[in-house]
């Protein structure tokens, strides 16, 4: 019988027949799917709490305080998949199988095992957005593969965001939060010193050899969770830093600069409630904080609440209105209410029961508004409803038929109300992160 040409270490050949997912006679899967929310994937390759942690310097506790009480900090090192740890074996953009990839350099197995071998955790925080359910079985399927070209010993956890807009997606970082959840579980804490993340995606325009990346959300997911970011040349080749830009390109709330020192509401020597019965109008984008003015200020003060996402039509809302108003209530309404055709309506209402009516101008960039937009869905606010990524449509829309309110449209006051994030310093930190940008 002739020698059968075996391909290089590097590559998984394109089997007939099912390749071995399976060990020890075909009874023991290679790898596990652990439990997990529906929009994310959670496969490990043997268990890395197996083996003590090793001790970094900065664990040491001190005198005065328990060892016992001290979590023992491990270093990880964090990992894009495509394009990082592994590429496609037929040389296309995308893989065509899960037989089609191959190590992204013949060094990564090589150094995943120096890693591990220092007391380092392998972890793959992956983004996989294709929602065909073939592509996704397909993915699945490959993950074993790569567990049977691990190095012998070295465990790998691999995360991996399926939603395009969920806190699991890079650079939202809902995989680190599971991943630091999953250690402090374990009595451990993620050593944020000595950690890493390497990934691919950094921002890099086209240059030589190098073509253009297909985005930095690597770079922006490892600044949003503090960590140190390597691109693959660096990291695995010994590269010197590449050039991209360094803060990424992107909206995050400290570019827009002034925000904490304008003044909350303009004019600002009034009160904001009044004792009688009337109509607030409010003016502004959505994801401007309308509502959250609402609960702080209004509603103590015994003002009902009127919103056309709740009530669904804006005659309904007018009929809701005026039964408040008929009942002695004052009212808020919180839509966009964009221009002046929609205003009028209220204007009228006003005018036919005979109450004052103001307005209330929110002042949020749109840019801004679509950031706030993905921080309530994704990272919803202890004690605020949870709040449906709306679509960009919402956004543009409203910019474009928007017409700032007047006082010649018949108000009895307008007022401006600037954008003030309100909040606990986490929240906060979360708030003033990169976004995942919408496409649609």
């Amino acid at each position: 019988m002739p020698a059968i040409k075996r391909p290089s270490e590097d590559a998984i050949p394109l089997a007939k027949k099912p390749h071995p997912f399976f060990v020890a006679g075909g009874k023991t899967q290679l790898g596990t799917f652990q439990p997990s929310p529906p929009t994310l994937i959670h496969y490990t390759h043997l268990d890395p709490f197996a083996k003590e942690p090793v001790a970094s310097s900065s664990s040491t506790p001190s005198s005065s305080s328990s060892p016992s009480k001290q979590p023992k900090k491990v270093a990880v090192s964090f990992y894009d998949l495509d394009g990082t740890l592994i590429k496609p074996r037929l040389g296309g953009p995308f893989p065509k199988s899960r037989d089609d990839w191959m190590w992204w350099n013949p060094s990564v197995p090589e150094k995943l095992k120096q890693e591990w071998e220092e007391g380092r955790h392998l972890v793959v925080i992956s983004n996989q957005g294709d929602s065909r359910e073939k592509v996704r079985s397909e993915w699945r399927l490959k993950l074993p593969l790569i567990a049977a070209k691990m190095p012998s010993g070295v465990p790998l956890r691999i995360l991996a965001a399926l939603s395009m807009t969920d806190v699991y997606r890079k650079p939202n970082i809902g995989m680190f939060e599971t991943i630091s959840k999953l250690y402090q579980d374990r009595g451990l804490e993620i050593d944020m010193e000595r950690s890493v993340f390497v990934g691919d995606a950094a921002g890099r325009m086209a240059r030589g050899p190098q073509t253009k990346d297909h985005g930095d959300t690597d770079y922006k997911f490892a600044l949003n969770n503090g960590l140190r970011f390597l691109t693959p040349e660096e990291h695995f080749l010994g590269h010197p830093r590449p050039s991209f830009p360094e803060p990424p390109n992107g909206f995050r709330p400290a570019k827009v600069g002034n925000l904490g020192s304008l003044p909350h509401i303009v004019p600002s020597h009034t009160p904001i409630t009044r004792p009688e019965t009337e109509i607030v109008l409010f003016v502004g984008p959505p994801a401007s904080g309308k509502s959250s003015f609402f609960r702080n200020h209004f509603a103590p003060n015994g003002y009902e609440h009127v919103n056309q996402d709740l009530l669904g039509t804006r005659d309904k809302c007018l009929r809701v209105a005026e039964g408040f108003l008929r009942e002695g209530k004052a009212v808020v309404i919180d839509n966009t209410n964009r221009n002046r055709v929609t205003r009028a309506h209220w204007i009228n209402l006003a005018s036919r029961l005979k109450v004052s009516i103001r307005v209330f101008h929110f002042l949020c960039p749109l840019e801004l508004a679509k950031h706030n937009n993905m921080y309530r869905a994704c990272y919803a606010p202890p004690g605020e409803p949870p709040r449906t990524l709306l679509p960009l449509l919402a956004f543009t829309s409203y910019a474009a038929a928007s017409e700032p309110p007047t006082a010649v449209e018949g108000f009895d006051e307008v007022r401006g109300v600037n954008f003030h994030f309100e909040g606990g310093e986490e929240q906060r930190r979360k708030w003033d992160m990169y976004m995942l940008e919408q496409k649609r």
